[in-house]
């Protein structure tokens, strides 16, 4: 899990919008969702993380995670999304596989989560890996592997690539992943990818580094998006991926797209457009996103 949380940002002014909303429940998921079981149990975890009281502790908050939750997970997970003395208020974003295989799974989970005292209210978006088993009486939580990183601030210097992607209202980002653009953790050539490929359709993010698996999950090779050169996204235009994976679709215009493009070295999405062994991949893991890579020689960390 990612280190200590650094000092929190200034609170808008207070106002009557500081009280607490009701706690909602989490949107259902799409019905074309794969393992939706799995998912949900993700969900549920990341909803008992983010919705608690002012006057709630980190030890009320672990107690609600879902029943089988690991003991040892439960209070460290507890601890990287409570703010002391404040009341919270998550709203799940979307719910994308960071990894699957048969007894063990990554969900990362993009949580708006909406933090208030009596000083005011600010809003964060974080990309939270949250892992989990799986054994002969179901699914159980494991780990919060990833709070989504440390808030960086917008630095008062920034490349025209980095401004292209963080100013587009046409691409969608969540905080974590503003923040590792701000940290320079992304390679300027991803985001030049990224700049034009909105101009196609508007995108919308789930991660590039904080908040993904560092290695492939269930190997020790390292991922691309540790290496600064990958980025996934979970939604085409108005459009899930997971619901728009018929040939002809939105989706897979913008999947041909990108693979016409030459600094485009991988794609990982519902279809193998080359074929099994070429740029163009597919498999159960990218039925909900697309994985977009450049060309490791522009990684920014190697193994």
């Amino acid at each position: 899990m990612d280190g200590a949380r650094a000092p929190a940002p200034a609170f808008a002014p207070a106002d009557s919008a500081s009280l607490p909303p009701p706690v909602a429940r989490p949107a259902e998921l799409s019905d074309s969702e794969l393992e939706r079981e799995l998912k949900r149990f993700a969900v549920e975890v990341a909803h008992a993380l983010t919705n608690y009281e002012a006057d709630d502790t980190a030890a009320d908050i672990a107690a609600r995670l879902p029943e089988r939750s690991s003991p040892e997970a439960a209070m460290p997970a507890a601890l990287a999304l409570h703010h002391e003395g404040s009341w919270s208020r998550g709203r799940i974003v979307y719910p994308q596989f960071g990894g699957l295989l048969p007894e063990r799974a990554s969900v990362m989970i993009v949580v708006e989560q909406k933090i208030g005292t009596p000083a005011g209210i600010r809003t964060e978006m974080r990309a939270l890996d949250i892992r989990i088993g799986r054994d002969a009486e179901g699914w159980r939580f494991e780990q919060l592997a990833s709070d989504g990183g440390e808030p960086v601030p917008r630095p008062d210097v920034l490349s025209p690539e980095a401004r292209a992607v963080l100013d587009n209202p046409r691409i969608e980002l969540p905080d974590s992943a503003r923040w590792d653009i701000h940290a320079g953790r992304v390679a300027p050539e991803l985001l030049a990818l990224m700049a034009r490929a909105a101009e196609q359709e508007p995108i919308g993010v789930i991660v590039f580094d904080n908040g993904h698996p560092w290695n492939i999950f269930g190997t020790d090779r390292m991922s691309d998006h540790s290496r600064g050169v990958a980025v996934d996204v979970h939604r085409i235009g108005d459009r899930l991926v997971i619901d728009d994976r018929a040939e002809g679709s939105l989706t897979h215009d913008f999947v041909k797209w990108l693979y016409d493009q030459p600094d485009v070295a991988n794609i990982g999405s519902p279809w193998a457009l080359d074929g099994f062994g070429g740029r163009s991949f597919t498999d159960l893991l990218h039925q909900d996103h697309l994985h977009i890579a450049v060309p490791r020689e522009h990684a920014l960390r190697t193994d």
